[in-house]
């Protein structure tokens, strides 16, 4: 798959197949867009691209909400959905700025050569997202392209949104985030050298510097793939009241392992939350605390 995310030296000479949107998460029902993209692709014998923005429109409007998955995560997934291009557009003044119809006309048609595009029956762009599906839809009449509307997708009567993935997981509901997401949900990055504090109380952590759009905070009950072998532990996932942090942090006491993870890539599983975040009296009542969240994160995976 190759990534754009420049469009200023880019024209495709060749048609595109291809479908755009906010796509957060990529949950099932996105999956099953890609995929109807990705086999149109084929039957036309075009290229497939998703496109996309970043930041995303409703992050960048609605500084509450926060990205389900991290570019690297996104970026694995489509490879793995066998899409073409990845087309990443800046979502900035000038983006915002621009038309609907310049939109159409200088990014789609002229810039991206669609041949044909898929997009959600709700989707909205161009400035003051002005524009909407019955813009397209005008487009297509006129032969520019041939558009595809997808309806929103459900699972068990409920509507598969990324604003419904975001308030389960807010509410701690990670087994219902995971259903409609169609795997858990996670939080990932490059594992840095933190204060060190853990190990000298018995509990060793890897430490991820998280975007500060990632909200959750508390102690949660996680797990993690280390060389193809699965990992289970505990995580602190915010700030640390008892040692005055600034930062915001995920710190996790990995069970039973000692390799080193420093500059390595690291993605853990949210299974459950055990615990809001406290402020202890000192040392040793954090490690009374810490302990009892061991034992509550065993508890949920069946350890011994």
């Amino acid at each position: 798959m190759k990534i754009i995310r420049d469009l200023e030296k880019i024209f495709f000479e060749n048609k595109i197949t291809a479908t755009i949107g906010g796509y957060d998460g990529i949950h099932i029902g996105h999956n099953r867009i890609i995929s109807k993209v990705v086999q149109k692709a084929k039957e036309n014998n075009s290229k497939s691209a998703l496109i996309t923005f970043k930041p995303l429109p409703k992050i960048f409007f609605a500084r509450k909400n926060f990205e389900l998955l991290t570019i690297y995560k996104k970026i694995e997934i489509l490879k793995e959905l066998n899409v073409d291009y990845m087309i990443l557009l800046r979502f900035n003044d000038s983006l915002i700025s621009m038309s609907s119809k310049d939109f159409i006309e200088e990014i789609l048609i002229k810039k991206l050569n669609i041949s044909s595009l898929t997009v959600g029956h709700d989707f909205k762009f161009g400035k003051n997202q002005s524009g909407s599906v019955s813009d397209l839809q005008d487009y297509a009449h006129k032969g520019s392209f041939t558009l595809n509307v997808e309806e929103k997708h459900s699972i068990a009567g409920e509507r598969i949104s990324s604003s419904s993935i975001r308030d389960y997981i807010m509410q701690n509901n990670f087994e219902k985030a995971s259903k409609m997401l169609g795997r858990p949900y996670t939080v990932s990055g490059k594992i840095i050298h933190g204060d060190k504090r853990g190990r000298t109380i018995g509990f060793p952590t890897a430490n991820i510097k998280l975007e500060p759009n990632i909200l959750l905070s508390g102690v949660y009950a996680v797990s993690t793939l280390f060389r193809k072998k699965k990992y289970y532990g505990v995580a602190n996932i915010g700030y640390k009241p008892t040692f005055d942090g600034q930062k915001y942090l995920f710190e996790a006491n990995i069970f039973d392992f000692s390799q080193d993870l420093y500059g390595q890539r690291l993605e853990f599983d949210i299974i459950s939350k055990i615990r809001e975040t406290k402020k202890f009296s000192g040392v040793e009542e954090l490690k009374k605390y810490i302990n009892l969240d061991v034992k509550s994160a065993k508890e949920i995976f069946k350890l011994k």
